[in-house]
């Protein structure tokens, strides 16, 4: 289940890697200190890779009361900057999981020594209007190191983080109905999926990378229901488990995977149409390893429906690839699906294997 939100963060004129000096409210945070936290949003050093996973770290302020904790992994953040009266998207990140609540702490803390995120600062010193505002070097420092582990306050897979070269120019009235967005760094707006689609949607052609087609994909395809909550991941970094949760609902990688391998195409009937695939793992869940939660051979790209039909073990596959069909599924019900139908390709070995616990374990042979 995913959440759609739209978060003010400050205007930067250095492409988020460093800290512009720009003025605001003398009363907002970066008014009172001369910075923002995600003026580092951008920076290639906030991107790191850990358990073969290439992650990227980024700021926003607080979300008071978004139901972050219930969607995490699966929270799309629309970044606004509000300047010389025009409100802009400047970036995007997908499937994302905030860590700013006070049970993160020690994991924001961790990310910050991996980050190096101390020393950041020196890219704030070297701006002339902020050397104006502090004694010396070490005032400035006291200031930076109060709140040196809030800036990676959300993680995602960076595959699925796009920011832009040149920011798109938002109209309020076509997005929400309202004469404007929210522009406070504190407040947020969650919009539907629809909405959320329109706005990637304003950004240009010239504009819309790999990462623009994979974000579409994941916002088109992510479960209508909440992320069951995983098991067993007491003591788990949050990046581990922002992998897992990937996994778990058939995203990130692991959909990647089989997207690439099928041609984006269900594994039987060919349908092409991102808002119906599912990337279904063979064996179950809650009986595999954490290594073959993620083993892409453990999976098949299928239409809606038979990733229904798969998963309740009405129908499975044997080692050519046939389909093999439950007593329990009525010749009536065949015949409106069209089944039985095979895979488009021969499974491999790994495949294999997976399919035969499939068969043995969670297909219904009607005894």
């Amino acid at each position: 289940m995913a959440l759609f939100v739209l978060k003010p963060i400050l205007w930067n004129t250095n492409s988020y890697v460093g800290p512009s000096g720009v003025r605001v409210a003398a009363d907002s945070f970066p008014g009172k200190t001369g910075f923002g936290h995600e003026e580092w949003n951008n920076s290639s050093r906030m991107a790191f890779v850990e358990k073969g996973q290439r992650l990227r770290a980024f700021h926003t302020e607080g979300m008071k009361k978004a139901p972050v904790e219930l969607h995490a992994g699966q929270t799309f953040v629309f970044m606004t900057a509000s300047h010389d009266r025009v409100q802009q998207l400047v970036g995007v990140a997908g499937n994302a999981m905030h860590i700013g609540a006070e049970r993160y702490q020690s994991e924001r803390e961790r990310l910050a020594r991996m980050l190096n995120v101390r020393d950041f600062w020196r890219d704030a010193w070297a701006l002339e209007a902020l050397r104006k505002r502090y004694r010396d070097s070490a005032q400035f420092r006291q200031v930076w190191n109060t709140d040196v582990s809030w800036v990676p306050n959300w993680v995602c897979p960076d595959d699925y983080f796009m920011w832009l070269a040149e920011p798109v120019t938002l109209d309020a009235p076509k997005i929400t109905g309202g004469t404007t967005l929210p522009k406070m760094f504190t407040a947020y707006m969650s919009v539907e999926r629809k909405v959320a689609a329109a706005i990637m949607n304003t950004i240009p052609h010239r504009q819309r990378t790999p990462t623009w087609v994979r974000l579409m994909d994941a916002m088109r395809s992510t479960p209508e229901e909440p992320v069951p909550q995983l098991d067993g991941d007491s003591g788990e970094s949050a990046t581990t488990r922002l992998v897992e949760i990937q996994a778990r609902v058939g995203q990130g990688r692991f959909r990647e995977d089989l997207l690439r391998f099928w041609g984006d195409k269900c594994a039987v009937t060919n349908l092409s149409c991102p808002e119906l695939l599912r990337a279904s793992h063979v064996k179950p869940w809650a009986t595999s390893t954490p290594k073959q939660r993620r083993d892409p051979h453990n999976g098949l790209l299928l239409a809606a429906h038979l990733d229904a039909m798969f998963d309740k073990g009405l129908i499975s596959f044997d080692d050519g690839g046939k389909m093999l069909i439950s007593p329990r599924l009525a010749r009536e019900e065949r015949d409106y699906f069209g089944l039985p139908r095979s895979l488009r390709a021969a499974p491999g070995t790994a495949l294999k294997a997976y399919l035969a616990h499939h068969r043995s374990q969670v297909f219904d042979r009607g005894a």
